[in-house]
């Protein structure tokens, strides 16, 4: 089941009425927001930065994965095909530790950027925003914050209007 996608697009026109609506936003109990500039501002880090650690445990069950999977493989290679060499021991955990840090090293690193894309919803091929008009100036001279329809806190008529007082425009999108 997708999530809907639609929500208002409020517009602005320099990044201080952006970042002060992303800040008036979420002290109004919004959390579904998404804001768009054509340069990074840092002020809207702290706002809309997500609490969401996932991608963390994501990272650090693939690394558990890979070690394990080291160790899994040169234990079964050391007890299926036995070598007696110079009295080591058939099982011996200090040279198994390169390749297992490897191996964990790589399945952590690929789990992140997989579960990062995947928790971020990408590859997203298409969006609503890209059929608005006012929407293509986003990457030239405008600033837009997004509350989205998913939202908890969101009723189309009052968001409206509370937008409607600190921006430009407001325009909805449809999913």
């Amino acid at each position: 089941m997708t999530e809907p996608r639609g929500g208002l697009l409020a517009e602005f026109a320099d990044p201080r009425g952006l970042v002060d609506a992303a800040r008036a936003a979420r002290a109004q109990g919004y959390r579904r927001l998404e804001a768009f500039s054509p340069f990074p501002l840092e002020e809207l880090e702290g706002v809309l930065a997500p609490r969401d650690r996932r991608v963390s445990w994501i990272a650090f069950a693939g690394g558990s994965f890979g070690v394990a999977l080291g160790l899994f493989m040169q234990v079964g290679g050391s007890l299926d095909y036995p070598l007696n060499i110079g009295g080591r021991p058939l099982v011996a955990l200090p040279s198994f530790v390169v390749v297992s840090f490897l191996l964990g090293v790589f399945f952590a690193a690929a789990s992140a950027v997989l579960g990062m894309l995947l928790l971020c919803r990408l590859p997203l091929l298409h969006h609503p925003l890209f059929d608005g008009e006012a929407f293509a100036r986003a990457s030239d001279d405008r600033f837009f914050l997004l509350i989205e329809a998913s939202d908890p806190a969101f009723d189309p008529q009052a968001t409206a209007a509370w937008l409607g007082e600190r921006a430009l425009s407001v325009s909805e999108v449809t999913a």
